[in-house]
């Protein structure tokens, strides 16, 4: 992910990442997962696994691997898996933006809350649509800017901000979007008055 772990909340702060910000992310990954038609058999990928508070969602029939690059964020995920014996899970070091992985390789590709951390978010996009198979579902969690100009002006004043803890406040939904060989089936935030995203898309065929 180009060093977006060099940040201190992916590195110094992963011990208390989930209670800072778990909190306020894991309802939405479990609601989100717990929503998606798995079937036995089938291979996911998460992008970005973090600390693991999306690892318990998954089901037991469903095979996982999850790539994070900061180390600490991973330890504390691998621990995770190892203290439920979850043998399903599997964890990895990985770059969003290049992965380690060949084209086709999972019927599912989730992300959740990364996607505004990298530097080349449609880069990402496009790696996570690369690995997917085709007909699979690429599924996307994160906070855009507003389509309203008043907000997303306002996002661009407190950019400077938000980058120094590790995230960007200027992305926008169509700027990782548009022009991919993908059908978006889902756009649409958790409420009315979140700026968070879940965007669900079929890879064509």
């Amino acid at each position: 992910m180009a060093e977006p772990h060099e940040s201190r909340v992916y590195s110094d702060l992963a011990h208390l990442y989930d209670h800072v910000f778990g909190r306020a992310f894991v309802d939405h990954e479990h609601e989100v997962i717990a929503e998606l038609g798995f079937r036995p058999g089938q291979q996911a990928l998460e992008v970005g696994v973090g600390t693991g508070i999306s690892l318990d969602a998954y089901p037991p029939y469903l095979h996982v691997t999850g790539i994070d690059p900061a180390p600490g964020m991973l330890d504390r995920a691998i621990a995770k898996t190892r203290e439920n014996e979850w043998r399903h899970i599997e964890l990895r070091s990985g770059d969003a933006q290049a992965l380690d992985f060949p084209d086709n390789s999972f019927d599912w590709v989730l992300t959740f809350h990364v996607m505004t951390v990298v530097p080349d978010p449609r880069r990402m996009m496009s790696e996570m649509i690369r690995v997917c198979k085709p007909g699979g579902r690429i599924v996307v969690v994160s906070h855009f800017a507003s389509p309203n100009p008043l907000l997303y002006f306002f996002g661009r004043i407190i950019n400077p901000l938000t980058k120094m803890l590790g995230w960007t406040t200027r992305l926008r939904a169509r700027d990782v979007l548009d022009g991919q060989p993908i059908t978006v089936e889902r756009n649409r935030r958790f409420s009315p008055v979140s700026v968070h995203y879940c965007i669900i898309a079929r890879k064509e065929a």
